[in-house]
């Protein structure tokens, strides 16, 4: 018996996410695990990161604050750097000296820049920095306004590779946008640098954000203003959609056509 068409009929009611999937979250409640169940799991490095902090809201847990240049490394993995993406988190500067990185993905080599940065900028903005792919330090720059210390702050960074826009958004709401080309160009591209969380530069040796970071995600679209502000209002966990009675129908039945291949 021949199931392709019955699997292609029943994945068409899986109950995926319209605006696309979750990558990794990282609460930052108790470590630097990946919550999404796909193993992005991250590590602290260089000083501490003290985890079980006071977080942005109820429906984020707890958070992690970075005193003294510790930070969390992501090894590299191409799914956490997609054409299209969005960023979230929250961020609690203590202060605005220098530039200060929350997160970072990016490589800087030699010839030409990949990658995005969101930095506390040493003009006291945040600032969304992506990376072209063209020449050296041809960084773009979206600023999201001032930052406010001592205060939790919701960011969200987007592209969108089918029509070249870049997005930031500030407490939900969108902040800038702009579509002029050659924006982004997915770190990995020549170098595979990790994700940092609490740092910048490529090493993740530089640019330590001092503060507190809560409910980290990465997506692999650009959301809406709408899902941001969700994600805002109510955590990432809550922007996972639930399984449908047709989507939990079209899982068994895809177990049962396994069961009947083995």
């Amino acid at each position: 018996m021949k199931f392709s068409p019955i699997l292609s009929s029943l994945s068409a009611l899986l109950p995926f996410a319209a605006s696309g999937a979750l990558v990794a979250h990282y609460p930052l409640d108790t470590d630097a695990s990946d919550a999404s169940g796909n193993g992005y799991d991250g590590s602290v490095v260089g000083g501490s990161v003290n985890f079980g902090q006071a977080g942005a809201n109820g429906n984020t847990g707890t958070s992690a604050a970075f005193p003294n240049n510790g930070h969390i490394d992501v090894p590299f993995n191409s799914a956490l750097n997609p054409a299209s993406y969005t960023v979230t988190l929250w961020a609690n500067a203590s202060s605005t000296n220098g530039f200060a990185s929350p997160i970072t993905s990016r490589d800087d080599n030699p010839s030409n820049v990949h990658g995005f940065i969101v930095y506390n900028d040493n003009r006291g903005n945040w600032n969304n920095w992506t990376g072209n792919g063209v020449g050296v330090g041809t960084w773009d720059q979206l600023s999201g306004g001032p930052v406010s210390t001592d205060t939790w702050t919701h960011l969200a960074l987007s592209y969108d590779a089918a029509t070249n826009t870049k997005s930031f958004y500030v407490d939900g709401s969108l902040a800038g946008s702009k579509n002029t080309g050659l924006l982004y160009s997915p770190n990995g591209t020549v170098e595979s640098e990790n994700l940092h969380i609490g740092s910048g530069a490529d090493s993740g040796g530089a640019f330590f954000f001092s503060g507190n970071i809560d409910d980290v995600s990465i997506w692999n679209t650009a959301l809406d203003e709408a899902a941001i502000l969700n994600i805002k209002d109510n955590g990432v966990a809550s922007a996972i959609p639930e399984p449908t009675s047709l989507g939990l129908l079209a899982l068994g039945c895809l177990g049962l056509v396994r069961r009947r291949r083995s």
